[in-house]
């Protein structure tokens, strides 16, 4: 049973409304209409989707962006449905690495209904799919209470990789990537050149004495301490052949 959650931003542009159509009659064709709910300001979705599952949906489709996807991502993952997506509008980078097309072409990679089953990142207890950035880090990281890292180069960023094309979402582990403006030569006559480590974990802390601030799947977060973890094969989503992994 299939229940299609509409974002607020396509109900709102007429520019998406013949695409909507388009998209709906092909649904219909292929067999897998179902539920339409629709996001507005004062309801809140993830209440929303739980009430669609209670009532026997074993599929959510997002019909939106990245952003209507971390709306519902904590939930979908939690309950054990499937997640599909049919992409409409800008910021569609998940649906790309799943290899769904955008708009109505999205209905026939839904219908083929090929599932993988992926790893899903946590900040704070946040749930994420493909990553975490963090810029001009100078925080310490505790990796796997085994040993501490403090940067101390003129310049740092931190990624997190969990589902980025280069890394396995499926294998239980994210990697953490540090890029430092490392001096190399004599002192005065030196360059400097951007070095990077590739860390694979399991767990990650990060603490800083100020608050900084982070993106979780290009969403910003800001506070002092970040637990960063793996939970493994943890969300059921439907994907193209396309797919990046």
């Amino acid at each position: 049973m299939y229940c299609y959650l509409y974002d607020e931003f396509i109900q709102e542009n007429k520019r998406y409304e013949r695409e909507l159509l388009k998209i709906e009659n092909r649904l219909t064709d292929l067999g897998i209409a179902g539920k339409i709910t629709r996001l507005a300001l004062f309801r809140n979705a993830e209440e929303m989707i739980r009430d669609e599952i209670e009532r026997g949906v074993t599929t959510v489709v997002v019909l939106g962006n990245d952003e209507t996807i971390r709306k519902v991502i904590d939930v979908v993952a939690e309950s054990d449905v499937v997640l599909g997506l049919i992409p409409i509008g800008p910021k569609n980078e998940l649906a790309r690495m799943m290899g769904i097309p955008e708009g109505v072409a999205a209905c026939d990679v839904l219908s083929a209904r090929r599932i993988e089953t992926v790893d899903v990142g946590t900040v704070n207890g946040r749930k994420f799919v493909t990553g975490v950035t963090v810029p001009n880090f100078r925080a310490e990281l505790n990796c796997e209470d085994r040993f501490r890292i403090t940067p101390t180069a003129r310049y740092a960023d931190l990624e997190i990789r969990n589902l980025t094309g280069v890394t396995n979402p499926c294998d239980g582990m994210f990697e953490a990537i540090i890029r430092a403006a490392v001096k190399t030569g004599w002192w005065i006559f030196g360059s400097e050149k951007l070095r990077e480590s590739v860390l694979p974990m399991r767990s990650l802390a990060i603490r800083s004495e100020k608050p900084i601030s982070l993106f979780v799947d290009g969403e910003e977060m800001i506070a002092t301490r970040f637990d960063i973890g793996i939970e493994p094969m943890m969300l059921k989503v439907i994907t193209g052949k396309a797919r990046v992994f």
